[in-house]
């Protein structure tokens, strides 16, 4: 059965300067998707893409056709990276809803620990640039008010405290930027797309089963200990198991 999904088809010009070269190829392939060739749609977008012209609307698009294909493992995939667009991001958590909701087996979660939880706040919120920045004001702040108190003498512990807290905030900011950068250097997002995959215990098909990974499941990858081997991903599934799955069953970004 064809998934339905209640998604409006986003034109590029509007949400994507960056694909204004490409809004004949954008638009042919939504028109595509709105006659129900999927595949040629998903093609062009895919061109699009490997172009290097990316957008939440194109990401989003793809989704659409793939859900309508069944293929709910690489609609998920698509619409998790047009949920990290705000232009989509409401469009497409809703569409996750629905995605997740029609697959047969769902892994457990673990809860996120609330330092995790922080980070991503952290990113999502203000980004690796937007921390960088703020420490780097904050820094010029506490410095300004260690030299604000040589010219007020009668108010120099005050400025000192003030230039040390600041001092300590911008130091926190600049170093959870330069964190989350490496974070998102070093691991990526999996989203499984066969309808079941075995993860082992090694980079080995003879090696101990460690779990069994369904269409749709998310995991973490880990990019550094990944490119030690060929053809295999070392990941973190949701509920904490860790292991390697090949990498032809997983789409990552």
């Amino acid at each position: 059965m064809i998934l339905r999904l209640s998604i409006f088809l986003i034109p590029a010009l509007i949400l994507a300067p960056a694909l204004f070269g490409q809004q004949s190829r954008f638009d042919a392939a939504t028109e595509q998707l709105e006659d129900q060739e999927y595949v040629q749609a998903i093609s062009q977008y895919r061109s699009i893409a490997d172009d290097g012209y990316v957008s939440g609307a194109l990401w989003l698009n793809m989704g659409v056709a793939y859900a309508r294909l069944d293929s709910l493992g690489k609609a998920k995939f698509y619409l998790l990276q047009a949920r990290e667009f705000p232009e989509t991001e409401q469009l497409a958590r809703e569409s996750l809803e629905t995605v997740n909701n029609s697959f047969s087996r769902r892994s457990s979660v673990l809860p996120l620990l609330p330092w995790e939880r922080f980070i991503h706040w952290a990113d999502q919120t203000f980004g690796v640039t937007g921390l960088m920045i703020i420490g780097l004001v904050l820094l010029n702040t506490g410095a300004g008010a260690l030299l604000a108190g040589w010219f007020y003498p009668g108010k120099k512990t005050l400025f000192n405290y003030a230039s040390i807290a600041t001092g300590g905030l911008a130091i926190l900011c600049m170093g959870l930027s330069i964190f989350i950068n490496l974070q998102n250097e070093w691991y990526g997002t999996g989203v499984t797309v066969e309808k079941q995959t075995i993860v082992y215990d090694k980079p080995d098909p003879q090696s101990a089963e460690v779990s069994t990974a369904y269409e749709g499941y998310t995991m973490r990858v880990d990019r550094r200990k990944s490119s030690s081997v060929d053809g295999w991903h070392y990941i973190r599934l949701e509920n904490g198991m860790y292991g390697w799955i090949e990498k032809e069953k997983i789409l990552t970004f």
